[in-house]
């Protein structure tokens, strides 16, 4: 689940009192994101946060006035994560009109955006431009209001993953109107990657929230750096018969998975590749029993995806496994899992992992998700070969001080 005022998190440089997370009055701050604690149709004059303002205006300034509320510092800057038919969300942010594809009307792009830190205290993103296309650099998703409490839900952008007007080009008539019919585009608080932004369409008419953003750059983010067993997505994919994949070895099903996750472990030069395993279930086998290690899961930037193998089965996670064993992040990807929330399988499994016929299908994730969708997201037809796996490290320190797991490497006169 998420860790909301579960820790001071010292690096973001924020100060921790009674379990509240308040703002130091270090003046080199990074700016400060978060998600609207009320919800509102697409008519965002509507809002009684709005006052008399109306469109994007109005998205202004009910994130000025939450912002207030909350005594966040430099609470009339902020602005609304929102694209217009005139104006591209990226522009807004910065505080220009146009378009993004011609530089929001100057000579360069603006690129002066982030990092940004969560009112809860954990770091959203870097820079603007790793936030958005190529990269898609997102730590932990932005799913914390502007008084620190965890948000679970949908929010109004209009915006696509380069923080442009989304191409259906639907804006509720530049956020005017509460027509049914009419679908803009949302982003998830559940989703890293650049579905935090864009991840579907929402009626005009339903009850949402918003993104608010304090624009401007503040200094660079100290890494994330938790401590816990590896997580990874492969960087390779392949159809569901797991032993036509390179890294297979000549193995299949579960034991193919397994490999090509210690194929990719070594590929990425992690420590002891052999306690690598996948994340996925077939008929006699479900995946949370594959695994011994019940402490946290972290990714390869130091941040935490789990604080334990039960909070792998509580339906969110911290954040998404899109960063693959090469250090690359992955706008997002089907994974193989055959894998319920609860950890356990969820019944065709491609017979156990060795057809790639496209008369069968089995249950994939989304590595984009910190929700239910991260193991359990769709079904997938066998023959489809694209899909990826999650590698799990699963070395437990035992009270001697010594490893368990894969011993085959020990000796009795080993030092």
């Amino acid at each position: 689940m998420r860790p909301i005022n579960r820790r001071c998190i010292r690096s973001w440089m924020f100060l921790c009192l009674s379990g509240v997370f308040i703002q130091s009055l270090d003046a080199q701050q990074p700016r400060v994101a978060f998600v609207t604690s009320v919800t509102g149709t697409a008519d965002l004059g509507s809002w009684p946060e709005a006052g008399s303002a109306v469109g994007a205006a109005a998205g202004n300034a009910i994130c000025q006035n939450l912002a207030t509320a909350a005594t966040l510092p430099n609470a009339s800057s902020f602005v609304a994560w929102l694209s217009t038919s005139t104006d591209d969300a990226y522009c807004r942010l910065h505080g220009f009109t146009g378009k993004k594809s011609a530089n929001c009307g100057q000579a360069t792009l603006p690129v002066n955006g982030g990092p940004w830190v969560q009112v809860d205290g954990l770091p959203f993103a870097e820079s603007i431009d790793r936030l958005l296309t190529t990269e898609f650099l997102v730590y932990y998703p932005l799913a914390a209001d502007e008084n620190g409490n965890s948000v679970q839900g949908i929010s109004f952008t209009g915006t696509s993953g380069r923080g442009t007007l989304y191409p259906d080009g639907n804006t509720c008539t530049d956020w005017t109107s509460t027509a049914a019919s009419a679908f803009p585009q949302i982003g998830r608080t559940a989703r890293g990657s650049w579905g935090w932004t864009s991840a579907g369409g929402a009626g005009c008419d339903s009850a949402q929230h918003l993104y608010c953003f304090e624009p401007g750059s503040g200094p660079a983010l100290t890494p994330p750096n938790e401590d816990g067993a590896i997580v990874f997505l492969t960087s390779v994919d392949g159809t569901a018969d797991l032993g036509s994949w390179a890294d297979a070895d000549s193995k299949t099903g579960l034991a193919a998975a397994d490999a090509i996750c210690q194929a990719r472990a070594a590929a990425g030069s992690l420590n002891d590749p052999s306690s690598f395993k996948a994340w996925i279930s077939d008929s006699t086998t479900d995946a949370k029993d594959r695994f011994l290690d019940d402490g946290p899961r972290v990714r390869l930037d130091g941040v935490r995806v789990a604080e334990s193998r039960s909070e792998l089965l509580d339906a969110l996670l911290d954040s998404s496994i899109n960063l693959t064993e090469l250090g690359t992040y992955i706008g997002n990807s089907g994974v193989w899992t055959a894998t319920t929330t609860a950890g356990v399988s969820s019944g065709d499994s491609c017979s156990d992992w060795t057809s790639a016929s496209s008369a069968s299908s089995t249950q994939t994730g989304s590595a984009w998700a910190t929700d239910v969708d991260w193991t359990a997201s769709f079904t997938t037809d066998c023959s489809f070969a694209f899909a990826t796996l999650y590698c799990f490290e699963d070395t437990v320190i035992l009270a001697d001080g010594f490893e368990s797991g894969d011993t085959t490497g020990w000796s009795s006169s080993s030092p």
